[in-house]
């Protein structure tokens, strides 16, 4: 019911008062009361449920949705472009069936449950099907860095998960917040590495297109097991006493998402810790061969690692006038740190030589073999 308007509470202001300034202090104080009062309104349990059901629904606005965001997603990989790939947010929707198996599983409602995995698992297929179709139509295009980059999982991708899954979870219980803000935040993490998949398949390349389904159903698992705590300690609970009001009754209802998400966080770490090694590993060789080669106007231009079954071959490219000697690299050899796997590296050097071409030193600057070597050429305004 409606408040009339002799109860609201009315201030005037006569602009000739001196206390003027005391009224002002007065309206500033209701102003903060009435944010106070809208920052402690109570969570609309039955309202909340309702929009998540909703969300979890197969219904042709989610189908239509993903099915534009898969396309612009892939055409972001395609193109090497990370703000298409983010602009591909801005029409997912992919929390909403993920949340709707988090509401499930801790309110024991095991109809929404299979409504909202059906939902999800067509979404995939569909997300992943745009992904080998763009793959095939554009097979002649190489593989990109954002979608190598969706290749190499780790527990830094869990983490952010289980973040965004709890951001997620929260504002659609806040009645202040939007769910559409995080939603499609969340999406970035589910549709462009389910996409990628795809390219990759359609590409031949299984171990990559694994891996970037690895991603995905990571963040999948994660973005549950979150959104399911968040709603569980925002009251979202119903069953018996027993289970309800003990947090046993939170880790019995998700045991098999706590299971999932256990093992994929083991591997993960241990995929974390490969790939700082690998890092570590890289970084001291490329600081070694620089103290070394990187002398006599001769300058390093890439440095990459092949790693074979019993030694790594470290090929550096050089530019310069003074080729390194064989007993150089021989010795180098023996300083160089061994791989991850405790086997030998060893140099090799590609030489490019620079040959330095200049007109009469009469008619233009004179450039010795030093000025000649530098990498760019600053130009005053």
């Amino acid at each position: 019911m409606k408040k009339k308007e002799q109860d609201v509470p009315t201030i005037i202001i006569d602009e000739h008062n001196p206390d003027q300034n005391k009224y002002e202090r007065l309206k500033e104080k209701l102003r903060y009361k009435q944010a106070l009062r809208e920052n402690s309104r109570k969570i609309d349990h039955k309202q909340v449920r309702l929009n998540i059901q909703a969300d979890a629904l197969p219904s042709k606005t989610f189908f239509i949705m993903n099915a534009l965001a898969a396309i612009i997603a892939g055409y972001g990989l395609l193109s090497d472009s990370t703000a298409v790939v983010i602009g591909a947010m801005l029409v997912a929707m992919m929390l909403g069936p993920i949340s709707g198996i988090a509401l499930a599983l801790i309110d024991a409602r095991w109809l929404l449950l299979r409504t909202a995995l059906k939902t999800l698992v067509l979404g995939v297929i569909m997300i992943y099907a745009i992904g080998m179709i763009m793959g095939f139509i554009h097979f002649d295009l190489p593989m990109t860095n954002e979608i190598l980059a969706r290749t190499k999982p780790t527990a830094i991708d869990l983490m952010i998960a289980l973040a965004g899954g709890a951001a997620g979870a929260f504002s659609a219980v806040s009645p202040r917040l939007s769910v559409a803000v995080v939603g499609v935040a969340v999406a970035t993490a589910l549709v462009p590495p389910l996409v990628a998949s795809g390219i990759l398949l359609a590409h031949g390349q299984f171990q990559n297109s694994a891996n970037a389904f690895l991603l995905a159903f990571t963040n999948m698992v994660a973005i549950q097991v979150s959104s399911s705590l968040v709603l569980w300690i925002a009251g979202f609970r119903r069953g018996s006493d027993e289970d309800v009001n003990s947090l046993w009754g939170f880790f019995k209802r998700n045991s098999i998402s706590l299971i999932i998400l256990l093992i994929l966080a083991i591997y993960l770490s241990l995929n974390l810790m490969q790939s700082v090694q690998k890092q570590l590993y890289e970084t001291q060789i490329k600081q070694q061969i620089s103290q070394n080669l990187n002398i006599n106007n001769n300058v390093i231009d890439t440095i990459q690692f092949d790693q074979r079954e019993n030694f790594t071959i470290v090929r550096t490219s050089i530019r310069g006038d003074t080729p390194p000697m064989s007993s150089e690299i021989e010795k180098i050899n023996t300083q160089l740190a061994k791989d991850r796997k405790g086997h030998p590296s060893y140099l090799q050097v590609r030489f490019i030589p620079v040959q330095i071409i200049q007109t009469s030193p009469l008619q233009t600057v004179n450039l010795d073999k030093q000025d000649a070597q530098e990498l760019s050429i600053q130009t005053a305004n």
